[in-house]
């Protein structure tokens, strides 16, 4: 299965200290499968973070803004009402393990 979220702009053209977070990350279903995808960005300045995501369960696209208080970071679907865990990137190395 391709995934092919497109960001509302272009990586090659982000200028040192533009963004204060940005992550993207594929997602598991329960199976194990890598069926979603999520990308995740906050501007310098700015207290809400802008998603796009592609429900690893349902496979639903969706985009909205949220602001996280605290870790780990999760984004609920508005289709299947799944809560995603959007773990932290040195802890999906011991996940895999």
């Amino acid at each position: 299965m391709s995934m092919k979220l497109k960001l509302p702009f272009e990586l090659k053209d982000i200028k040192r200290g533009e963004f204060s977070y940005l992550t993207k990350r594929k997602l598991s279903n329960k199976e194990g499968e890598e069926t979603g995808e999520l990308f995740i960005w906050r501007k310098t300045g700015e207290e809400e973070h802008n998603y796009i995501l592609k429900c690893p369960y349902c496979e639903e696209e969706q985009e909205g803004v949220t602001i996280f208080t605290r870790r780990p970071y999760r984004i609920r679907c508005s289709k299947c009402n799944k809560s995603i865990l959007i773990r932290k990137i040195k802890d999906e190395g011991k996940k895999k393990k």
